[in-house]
């Protein structure tokens, strides 16, 4: 029975994550076409967007992106070909083996426990896979190329095989080969996975030590070689965007700055260097960044704070239950001795995951940062359930069976009204965060320049990736173009911020209203500014009518109004 309403959960999972995966989240931002086309460019050369050799780091724009998910994304690209499906089907397929892999880790926690004949343990790990299956958070992140969702998978499934081989030593091969994988799936997990590991190391230093160092020797010698081979990566420009986006980023200068308007308002020069200075404000940003990740704003309210990856600003990550559940953990803290260690070491868990996006600077409520929150999340909400069971049950046995169905059916309303919000037209305030036109317009002039020059504007973000996905560019050839940019010189941090590059016919530039009106080539801009009285001859408007990019042909003689 436990088996198949498995099953049936798992099945759930990969609906609500592959319909319509081509039109929801609407829009394909840049970092979903980049993954795209490196996985096409490795397919058709071997090497990535940059003529790179089989990278372990992948430069894209200048963030220097981890290479799992580019990998991943090469069968599905080789199967469905260079599209806005293949390249979000990894991910698909993550977030929904990260539901089995939630399972197996929670039935493993179980059997190694000897819980397994309390039946208040017994549907512990399917509680656990059906909160993850239908969590809006798992949910949104698995349906966009999010490369942070694959930590979901990675990480747990990795902590499963070291509990398995606790009882089995063959299977700290495969957890040292999972958890070394998962080093090199997001930013995030460089620092979660090895923190992770030290906490497993350290619980179970005794069994570990009755198993011996031979035994353990090869496992740990196959994670020490992915180790170094990330830190080999920091050298190559896998830490550069770590760098760009840290909090000690301008910290200098906002401490002198605040200490020069304390000495302003009178406060002593010397005391005014203790309270306000570079530390101080590393100190406070680390602090708000952190608790953001666990107030009732970014978990229940509002959710994650921008659309880039996948996400709905002003949906929750979790249900208005799961966080009750949450809370469940604390009187089950107190009623289950036995359990008190497990769910301490599962917050710690969970305390740890949010540590990168705290050290990292942005607008905040990030959900890719922080999303290696999911599935342990899950875990510890499964057993807050279990102890809001229990509570319920000693004061009241009839009203357990009460307390269940109203909670079953508040449960499914919420799944329905996230789901009937998430499959509707997203909003244009969203969908200008997700490059919404790009794509469209790429395809477009794919179809309809007939050869033309093109000049694209540089206020639309990170353009040239969008023309060689939409064209299937010949990886070859942009390789040769994108190293006649000359990026790596510039020492720029985005290729989007030269002054001017080219793609065959297509050029990268700010536009000069006053001379490139007169030529003949194609414009494309952002509708906010275009600035002349030509008609465009195409308009890529968001949903609700509204104007996001204008393709303009100077050649044309019909005007939108005189001047």
């Amino acid at each position: 029975m436990r088996r198949v309403l498995f099953c049936g959960i798992l099945a759930v999972a990969f609906l609500l994550r592959v319909i319509s995966l081509s039109n929801f989240p609407a829009g394909f931002n840049a970092d979903e076409a980049s993954f795209g086309y490196d996985a096409y460019s490795i397919l058709h050369t071997g090497r990535d967007q940059w003529g790179n050799f089989m990278p372990l780091v992948f430069k894209s724009f200048g963030d220097y992106k981890s290479p799992v998910y580019a990998y991943l994304a090469v069968p599905s690209t080789a199967l469905f070909g260079l599209s806005v499906f293949a390249s979000r089907l990894p991910s698909v397929i993550a977030g929904t083996l990260a539901v089995l892999a939630i399972y197996l880790l929670v039935n493993e926690i179980v059997a190694l426990k000897k819980w397994s004949n309390d039946s208040r343990y017994k549907w512990l790990d399917v509680t656990s896979a059906f909160i993850l299956a239908v969590n809006p958070w798992s949910v949104m992140m698995s349906r966009g190329a999010v490369e942070a969702n694959l930590i979901s998978f990675f990480l747990p499934l990795g902590i499963y095989f070291f509990l398995k081989g606790l009882r089995d030593n063959k299977f700290f091969v495969w957890s040292a080969i999972l958890l070394g994988v998962d080093l090199f799936t997001y930013h995030s997990a460089k620092l979660i996975t090895p923190v992770v590991l030290i906490g497993l190391i350290y619980v179970f230093k005794r069994q570990l030590k009755k198993i011996g160092v031979k035994r353990l020797l090869l496992p740990l010698l196959i994670f020490l070689v992915f180790f170094i081979g990330l830190l080999y990566t920091f050298k190559i420009g896998g830490g550069s965007r770590i760098e760009e986006r840290s909090i000690t980023q301008g910290a200098l200068e906002e401490g002198f700055d605040e200490r020069m308007v304390a000495i302003g308002k009178g406060e002593n020069s010397k005391v005014a260097k203790v309270f306000h200075n570079k530390y101080q404000v590393i100190v406070n940003r680390f602090v708000t960044n952190y608790f953001q990740y666990f107030s009732p704003k970014f978990l229940i309210q509002s959710g994650a704070g921008d659309a880039s990856y996948a996400m709905i600003p002003g949906v929750g990550t979790i249900y208005f239950l799961e966080g009750l559940m949450l809370l469940g953990v604390i009187p089950l803290l107190f009623m289950e001795r036995k359990t008190r260690n497990l769910i301490l070491i599962l917050l710690l868990w969970l305390l740890v995951t949010p540590l990168t996006a705290a050290l990292a600077s942005g607008a905040g409520y990030s959900g890719n940062r922080a999303g290696g929150m999911l599935p342990v999340l899950q875990i510890v909400e499964s057993f807050g359930f279990m102890g809001w069971a229990i509570l319920v049950k000693r004061f009241d046995t009839r009203l357990t069976q009460f307390a269940g169905l109203v909670f079953s059916v508040v449960f499914v309303f919420e799944i329905y009204n996230f789901a009937s919000t998430y499959f509707k037209i997203q909003s244009t305030l969203v969908l200008k965060q997700e490059d919404y036109g790009s794509i469209q317009a790429a395809a477009w002039l794919e179809s309809n320049s007939n050869g033309r020059n093109v000049l694209i504007s540089r206020s639309l973000s990170e353009p040239q990736i969008f023309i060689a996905f939409a064209n299937k560019w010949d990886p070859a050839d942009f390789q040769k173009s994108a190293n006649k940019w000359d990026f790596d010189g510039s020492k720029l941090m985005w290729v989007d911020q030269l002054s001017s590059y080219s793609l065959g016919n297509y050029t990268i530039k700010s536009i000069d209203w006053k001379t490139d009106i007169n030529s003949n080539a194609l414009l494309v801009v952002k509708a906010d500014e275009f600035s002349g009285t030509q008609i465009p001859i195409k308009a890529i408007n968001f949903p609700d009518g509204s104007p996001d990019i204008y393709i303009i042909d100077p050649g044309q003689k019909t005007y939108a109004k005189g001047n």
